[in-house]
């Protein structure tokens, strides 16, 4: 029986993705993603935007790319947190298996939890999964030695394991979030902190197939494999310590795409690189002298150093200095839309026309869940990345993303409006450079309001359906939003021999893409301006005029 946990714990059942997809139920469909509408550049010349311009309209506010990128080395930042987790849970080996088990134990456990296969996980099989956090010791204050690197992409996961968990999604699931397993991706080439390393299992290498638990400012305590983390020699450290807020124009790099290829690994977007003039270095695994494990609580686990890589662009129309740039980003009209759309579509619009492309698909988090076997996202990721190469470092949840705007810049709040009130909320604050949020885990990136004459010239479904079901006439704007929606509802007709009790129930939806979404006054995309919500409206950036001083408007 121990084995065939350990079997199931330590193997992959990928492949049962599909049928998971396949077997969501038909209450949970789809948002509506129109094809027409996913042109960021579209959008912005319907308002009179130019969106080749290249005239700085904002400013960063509070600047913190290099700070977050190296917080995991940073002592002061590290034991903070730390601290923190052992006030809240008596340890840090508490922690990791609180982090685990609340991934798992809401409700009845063997009811809602399921492995990609569909297997129904038993009680046993959890409690045999959650014993594997209590085999190792882990830090109770920061070590040098325990500063690593990612080698290739790393799922950071809620849980040490390799398959896929679940809820039931063949049955009803109110949320997209219910799509538990992906939790957050750390790119190839990110610092980060190893907690513990779980002790040898037979038959194991434990620098490829053991679990470490790993810690990163924006997602705090998960778990990733060994094989793609080695620990940070000095000389790698000291050569990250070379990057300076304030100059670091020739050393930090970032993929402002997925289409970069290092060899045969396609590196994500916002991957971090540094560079040598013409050169681009990434840590590398190397083995330690003799093989000999790693000292103190950690198992034998490879060094990291940083070599020269050779980097290319997967399209062969690609211009690999436009995909890999120095970072910050100037904030203009251009960079601006061009990171949404990057982040909304699988490939830039150079290559691919929009009305051609494919939507991103949801994941919790970010991590291969979508129908499509490729890499998806929720709402987080999509808006941590767009801001990110402009020199902001988001926090990994959307509430603190929220919070973090509001304090930087604050422009409106509606207080529990009525549909009409947010609405005209919506389509007066919601400008391209601004976002928006509807209560607790929900952020939006806005892209302005469009007429509907506007709208059927983009797309000609949109404004049907605007008139026809969306409860839009044509003296409304249409407010245009760039998101994840982790689940959007509606309120059904009610029967004809319905109670007051049963008249107006809601219906839930999972929707499964990043995309542009129009709001309308009635039916699902109603969910951003229904009657009683609270609008807030912020910006990451701050505007310029056209002399580059602070002001309300950008500059063209």
């Amino acid at each position: 029986m121990k084995n065939r946990i350990l079997f199931w714990v330590l193997s992959g059942f990928l492949s049962g993705l599909a049928t998971l997809a396949l077997a969501i139920s038909d209450p949970d469909k789809q948002g509506k993603v129109y094809k027409g509408l996913q042109d960021v550049h579209a959008i912005a010349t319907s308002q009179g935007m130019d969106p080749e311009s290249t005239g700085v309209r904002w400013t960063i506010g509070n600047p913190n790319l290099i700070e977050w990128l190296l917080a995991p080395w940073n002592p002061e930042r590290v034991n903070k947190d730390l601290d923190g987790y052992k006030s809240q849970y008596g340890s840090i080996a508490a922690t990791a298996r609180h982090v685990a088990a609340s991934t798992m134990t809401n409700n009845n456990i063997s009811e809602n939890n399921f492995d990609a296969s569909g297997h129904q996980l038993t009680d046993d099989e959890i409690e045999a999964l959650l014993a594997l956090i209590e085999q190792t010791d882990y830090l109770d204050a920061y070590q040098p030695d325990a500063r690593a690197i990612t080698l290739s992409d790393a799922d950071a996961l809620f849980v040490p394991s390799d398959t896929f968990i679940t809820k039931n999604l063949t049955k009803t699931a109110n949320v997209a979030s219910d799509q538990k397993s992906s939790s957050t991706l750390i790119s190839a080439n990110t610092p980060v902190l190893v907690l513990g390393q779980f002790n040898p299992i037979p038959n194991l290498n434990p620098a490829e197939d053991s679990w470490l638990a790993v810690w990163r400012p924006e997602f705090g305590l998960k778990f990733a494999k060994s094989r793609h983390i080695a620990f940070a020699d000095q000389s790698l450290i000291d050569q990250y310590s070379q990057i300076q807020p304030e100059d670091n124009t020739s050393v930090l790099k970032m993929t402002t795409t997925s289409r970069v290829r290092e060899g045969a690994s396609r590196l994500s977007l916002g991957t971090p690189i540094l560079a040598d003039g013409d050169l681009f270095m990434m840590a590398r695994s190397v083995l330690k002298k003799n093989g000999d494990p790693q000292s103190g609580i950690f198992l034998k686990l490879n060094n990291a150093q940083l070599e020269t890589v050779r980097l290319n662009v997967a399209d062969p129309r690609g211009v690999l200095g436009k995909q890999v740039q120095t970072v910050p980003l100037p904030l203009n009209n251009k960079n601006l839309l061009d990171q949404i759309s990057n982040n909304i579509l699988k490939y830039p619009a150079a290559y691919v026309p929009p009305s051609h492309n494919e939507n991103r698909f949801f994941a919790w988090g970010e991590g291969t869940v979508g129908p499509d076997g490729e890499r998806g996202q929720d709402i987080s990721t999509m808006i941590l990345k767009s801001v990110r190469p402009f020199g902001k470092w988001l926090p990994r949840h959307s509430q603190d993303q929220v919070d973090e705007g509001v304090s930087v810049r604050p422009i409106a709040t509606t207080n529990e409006g009525t549909l009409e009130e947010n609405y005209q909320a919506m389509t007066e604050y919601c400008q391209l450079g601004n976002f928006v949020s509807w209560g607790r885990g929900n952020n939006m990136a806005c892209l302005g309001s469009i007429s509907l004459q506007a709208l059927a010239l983009l797309d000609p479904q949109a404004a049907m359906d605007a008139t026809e079901w969306g409860g839009m006439t044509e003296d409304d704007r249409i407010p245009l939003l760039a998101l994840t929606p982790t689940g959007l509802t509606t309120i059904e007709d009610p029967a004809e021999d319905s109670t007051e009790e049963t008249a107006a129930a809601p219906q839930w939806f999972i929707t499964a893409k990043s995309a542009v979404y129009p709001v309308f006054k009635k039916g699902y995309l109603d969910s951003f301006i229904r009657n009683g919500r609270s609008l807030t409206f912020f910006s990451y950036f701050t505007p310029v005029d056209d002399a580059g001083n602070p002001g309300e408007n950008g500059g063209e």
